[in-house]
């Protein structure tokens, strides 16, 4: 072997040290870039599909609130993204004898791990509520043609010792009257209805 050939291989040894070190390196280090960068990338791709489905779900739900602004449904769909992982789980009775009209908000909640389970009836939602253990209750106003059924159900909960925080939903809400006393809220507007179940849902979980 010349002097020239042995001398261009110690001078390009070093390199190639180097390179079998950087390969040794990334070997080793690549199953665990694996393990915490690609899940955290499908979250960030879950989270950017999830929040496109609430957006759209919340865009119909709003069709019968002219008055709800493009930045209210922003908002809301910000908030569900950031608390998806406290609520998840957590559990919801839906009250209402047309539930067909609530179904945007069903999906939406069910998308971000909320158990939404359907009452038509003040009667048989007072024999879940006794059977079954419930985070948030929303309830609709006027039921089964009486207008103040949902107060009857939210009344006789109480009495019953089975009360969980209640949510009223009305076709037209009038500030000026307040919140019933017990409810939680009331709301004919989307965004807020979301908005006082996110407030009951990160207290249960708090």
């Amino acid at each position: 072997m010349s002097k020239e050939i042995i001398i261009e291989l110690i001078r390009i040894i070093p390199s190639i040290l180097w390179v079998l070190f950087l390969m040794i390196l990334l070997f080793v280090l690549l199953k665990p870039i694996k393990s915490i960068l690609i899940p955290q990338l499908s979250e960030l791709k879950a989270f950017g599909i999830e929040a496109k489905f609430i957006k759209e779900e919340l865009a119909k739900a709003a069709r019968r609130n002219p008055e709800v602004k493009e930045t209210a449904l922003d908002q809301v769909t910000r908030r569900a993204q950031r608390i998806t992982s406290i609520i998840q789980g957590t559990r919801l009775l839906l009250v209402n004898d047309v539930p067909e009209e609530m179904i945007n908000v069903q999906r939406i909640l069910q998308s971000l791990g909320v158990v939404v389970d359907v009452s038509r009836t003040t009667k048989s939602a007072l024999s879940m509520l006794a059977s079954a253990k419930y985070d948030v209750i929303v309830s609709d106003m006027s039921r089964d043609g009486i207008a103040d059924e949902g107060l009857r159900f939210l009344n006789e909960s109480i009495k019953r010792g089975i009360y969980r925080p209640t949510i009223f939903t009305v076709a037209n809400f009038d500030p000026s009257r307040g919140v019933p006393a017990y409810a939680f809220g009331i709301t004919n507007r989307v965004d807020e209805m979301l908005n006082l179940i996110f407030d009951v849902l990160e207290r249960t979980r708090g």
